[in-house]
This record gives C-alpha cells, sequence and structure tokens, in this order.
C-alpha cells in the first residue's frame, strides 16, 4: 500500500521515542528491509517523542510511504493493550469507472493486482513508485495509460500532468525523461523518445478515451516544438535513445540490444498519434510533414533492423529479442511482405523458452495483444499463466499483491505498474472491449483470448454512459451480451467460422466475415448474439 501508520499509545513515559519503519519486504531475521541508495541515512522512518499522556496519537502530515510492513522500534516491554496502529491508504482520490471479472482465477488476480499498483503510485502525479524515488517517470506512465484511464476517471489528474510536461520543457523542445523534474532527467537517461513521447500518446489517448481535443489544442504549440525537436536530433534516420526495453529479464537496466529500435517506433507512432490529432485540428500542413517524417523513419528502421532472415535483430543482440520484434509488429512498422516471418520467430522464441516472455517494460505491454493479433491466442495464455520465472504468476507464488518493477525474486521496488500492462490485455482481449475514437463515438468488441477462459465481462462508463460485454461459452455453444451508449457505434466481432453460425438481433448490420469472427455494426442498446 501507500500511504502511512497512525499509531496510539496509552500511558508511556514523556520522552518515549518510537520509530516506525516502513517497507516492502522483510530481511532474512524478519527486520523491515528499507535502504536505497539514493537516500542516505534515514529513509522510510517516522519517528514520535510521547508526551507522557494518558492516550496520544500522532501520524505524520507531510510525507508519505510504499510498504506493506512497518516495524515499531522503542516501545518498552509492556502489555499489547497500551498501543496501537492503523494504516492509512492515501492516493489522489479517482472514482473507478470500469470492472472486470473472468472465469480464470489468475487473470481476476491480475487485474486487482494492477488497480491496486496504480492507485498506490497516483499522488497528484503519477510515480514509479510509492517506496523508493516517487519520480513521475515519463515512460512508466506511457506504458500504464490504457489501464489507468480504462480503470480510473484519469482526466483532471493528467490534464495537470499535462501541464507539468509542458512546464518542464526547454527553449529547444526538449523534455526529462522525469517530469516534473528537479533538473534531472534532461541529460542523464535522456533523451529517450520512448519516454518522453508519453508528452503526444497523452493527448491522443484524451481525445480516443475522452473526446477532449481542447487538450490538443491548448498544448499543440508545446507539441510540435517537442517533435520537432526529436527529429532535429535523428541520427542516420533513426531516433537514438538512453534507455530502450527497460529491466528485461536477465538485465538490471538498459537492454543489450541497439536501442535505436525501440526509440525510433515510439517517435514513428508518436508522429502518426499528432497527425491524427492534427486531423481533427485541420492542421494540415504539421499533419502531411508528420506522416512523411513516419515514413521515412519507418523506411529507415526496416533498412537497419529487418534481417535477411526475415526478422528484427541489431548487431548488439546476445540472443534473438521479443521486444525487437513485438513492437514492430504492434506499432505496424514490418513491411507485409515479412509480417508472416516476423510473427513465426516470435512463436518460435517464446516457445523455445518454454512459453515465458522475455521482454522489458516496453515489449511486455505489447506481447500479449501481438500474440492475439496474429491468431496465437493459445500462446497468449501460455505466457500470461506462466507460474515460473519470468512471469506474473511467479510473483503471485512468492506472496505479490501489486505489481513488481523487476522480475526476479530480488525486485527492488514491488509497487510498480509497468511491467503490469498484462491488464490492458484482459479488457481489450480477454473480455474483448477496445476504445476506437472520439470518447467511445465508435468501439470494437473482439474477444479474441478465449482460450483457457469460459467466461468474462467487463464494462466502463464513458462520457457518453456505459459502454460493455458479457460472454460465455458452453457445451451448447457462444452467447454474446454488448451494450452500446447513446451516440456510440460499436463493431461487434462474434466468433463463429461463417454468417450462417451467428443469431444476430434485428437491427445489427453485417459488414463482413474474417478468420474466425462474423462482424456486425450496432448503435444504442443492448445486443444479444449467439453462435
Amino acid at each position: 500500500m501507500a500511504g502511512w501508520a497512525r499509531v496510539t499509545v496509552r500511558n508511556l513515559p514523556a520522552g518515549t521515542r518510537l520509530q516506525l519503519t516502513y517497507g516492502e519486504k522483510l530481511k532474512a531475521d524478519k527486520s523491515v528491509s528499507a535502504e536505497t541508495s539514493h537516500v542516505p541515512g534515514r529513509f522510510q522512518r517516522d519517528e514520535y517523542i510521547c508526551a507522557g499522556r494518558e492516550e496520544e496519537s500522532w501520524e505524520p502530515a507531510f510525507s508519505y510511504k510504499g510498504f506493506r510492513y512497518v516495524q515499531i522500534s522503542g516501545l518498552p516491554e509492556t502489555s499489547e493493550d497500551a498501543w496501537r496502529i492503523l494504516g492509512r491508504l492515501v492516493h489522489t482520490p479517482l472514482d473507478e469507472v470500469s470492472s472486470f471479472a473472468c472465469s480464470e482465477p489468475f487473470y481476476a488476480w491480475l487485474d486487482r493486482a494492477m488497480r491496486r499498483t496504480v492507485l498506490n503510485n497516483m499522488h497528484g502525479i503519477p510515480t514509479d513508485t510509492p517506496m523508493y524515488e516517487k519520480n513521475g517517470w515519463t515512460g512508466d506512465a506511457q506504458l500504464g495509460t490504457p489501464v489507468m484511464t480504462y480503470a480510473f476517471a484519469m482526466h483532471r489528474m493528467l490534464s495537470k500532468w499535462l501541464g507539468d510536461l509542458a512546464d518542464s520543457q526547454t527553449d529547444e523542445g526538449q523534455l526529462p525523461v522525469i517530469v516534473p523534474s528537479g533538473g534531472w532527467g534532461y541529460g542523464d537517461l535522456g533523451p529517450s523518445p520512448e519516454w518522453t513521447t508519453v508528452y503526444p500518446f497523452l493527448i491522443r489517448e484524451f481525445y480516443r478515451v475522452y473526446g477532449d481535443e481542447r487538450a490538443a489544442r491548448e498544448h499543440w504549440t508545446t507539441l510540435t516544438r517537442y517533435l520537432d525537436w526529436e527529429l532535429s536530433r535523428l541520427r542516420d534516420g533513426l531516433a537514438v535513445t538512453a534507455l530502450g526495453d527497460y529491466l528485461a529479464p536477465g538485465y538490471g537496466g538498459n537492454p543489450p540490444e541497439d536501442t535505436r529500435l525501440t526509440a525510433t517506433a515510439y517517435l514513428y507512432r508518436a508522429l502518426l498519434d499528432t497527425a491524427e490529432i492534427g486531423e481533427v485540428l485541420r492542421a494540415d500542413e504539421v499533419v502531411t510533414r508528420y506522416r512523411k517524417a513516419a515514413e521515412r523513419l519507418k523506411a529507415a528502421l526496416n533498412a537497419e533492423f529487418l534481417g535477411a532472415d526475415g526478422h528484427y535483430r541489431t548487431a548488439k543482440d546476445p540472443d534473438y529479442r521479443q521486444t525487437s520484434n513485438a513492437i514492430p509488429l504492434a506499432f505496424g512498422l514490418v513491411p507485409e511482405s515479412a509480417r508472416a516471418s516476423v510473427f513465426d520467430s516470435l512463436v518460435r522464441d517464446v516457445e523455445r523458452r518454454g512459453n515465458h516472455l522475455n521482454t522489458g517494460a516496453l515489449g511486455t505491454s505489447v506481447l500479449l495483444r501481438v500474440l492475439c493479433a496474429h491468431g496465437r491466442p493459445d500462446l497468449a495464455h501460455a505466457v500470461a499463466t506462466r507460474r515460473t520465472y519470468p512471469g506474473w504468476g511467479y510473483w503471485q507464488d512468492n506472496g505479490a499483491d501489486t505489481m513488481w518493477e523487476m522480475w526476479p525474486l530480488d525486485s527492488r521496488s514491488r509497487d510498480h505498474y509497468f511491467q503490469g500492462t498484462a491488464a490492458q490485455w484482459l479488457y481489450e482481449n480477454v473480455a474483448g472491449l477496445r476504445p476506437g475514437d472520439a470518447g467511445y463515438a465508435t468501439f470494437t468488441v473482439r474477444p479474441d483470448a478465449r482460450t483457457g477462459v469460459d467466461w468474462a465481462r467487463t464494462s466502463i462508463r464513458t462520457v457518453r454512459g456505459t459502454a460493455g460485454v458479457a460472454w460465455s461459452q458452453t457445451a451448447a455453444g457462444f452467447t454474446m451480451e454488448v451494450r452500446v451508449p447513446v451516440g456510440a457505434i460499436a463493431e461487434v466481432h462474434v466468433p463463429a467460422a461463417g454468417r450462417e453460425e451467428v443469431t444476430a438481433p434485428d437491427g445489427a448490420r453485417h459488414l463482413r466475415s474474417e478468420s474466425g469472427f462474423v462482424v456486425y455494426r450496432v448503435t444504442h442498446g443492448t445486443w444479444r448474439f449467439t453462435s
């Protein structure tokens, strides 16, 4: 949890000094582990000097901690009823706007653990960890935004943080990797477009999720200044970065591969995101310029990293890198002629590793969705449910109730959401509800990750009303109910081999059939399909 403890004592001598030490882990001797190289000396510790009253209570007013355990020192040997302690759960007040449930208990755990982790990191800004740094790392927020905006009412808080991003910009256009910044993050671990392209990504998501084009109008000048700065510093047509696919298994931070691959991919996506929102604003010159720049980035990336053996690799790779192939597939960078070979290489590597992922924070955010998009939901399920290292089940079996920063058991932070982005896959692929655009004016229902799941349901309170889907699969067949709010249009993908297998309600407009799904368009109302 994040917050602090309130301690109450009775009849303790005046001058008794109590210490409360907070931590997420215990040492071998069962004392609380609360050390960090960032803060020498006193860290995660409160002190209170008793006044000697019959009963006195105290809690801190100017700090919060991330913790699972509290160690109390300084109590004289006395009966346990002489003291008590109360945990205070503290975060920015955010309404929960969605729900998720399914027949797979582990998936339900993933959803709960991710939501808890996100809330523990909402303290005026989206932080990376409530214990060690409490910093507004931009990459963490970029990866977590789809889950944040699906789970909670984030519009006001993220609007404020967009202002922090703009305020952090230099005259040249650079953004730091930490926002707000105390001066750190411009030259050390920056520039890093996989992190700082959160700025265009958030502005695009504001329109997608909330139908908010005001953010784009307000930030257009600083946004385009930032992207023009990124384009001005390309080397050989590629973006450069200090970070890359951070914290892949076996690596303590930066990955081994040439990080220009992911940097270029994220800048490519940022340019297209901005071009799309530019179309809403009718900023035609910027739209044309950024689309052309994106195409040049795509060509440069493929020329440099797409090998003759049909998949992406860099000269620095010690082995096959899943992220180097999953990210191009997810972002639409792979030439049509190479999509099958790139995907096949990814599948082979996942299977070679015993159905384990081998991704850091960037690759983890897309891997499961990429596997489903290309027809391997069974493999996505196998990866998601692995209970050995590295995997989320490994964390759960070792006592986790939140997401961790790193895959090993000695993970520094145990309250870090950027490796927990599998929750997005739960909402969009297992339950099957995916935001479309303009504040859910359009959205898609496509439950393409049904392997291992008998039923799933999700709903979200959008700016137009509630959108939702609930499906179940039994021996008798498949049933799906879809809820569409006023003013919205949903494209519904019903699992079936052909239209003749589907019973659709009157008013559902048949659009097409495609690999395992029959597609319909529906408007406001509740719609029931069977197959």
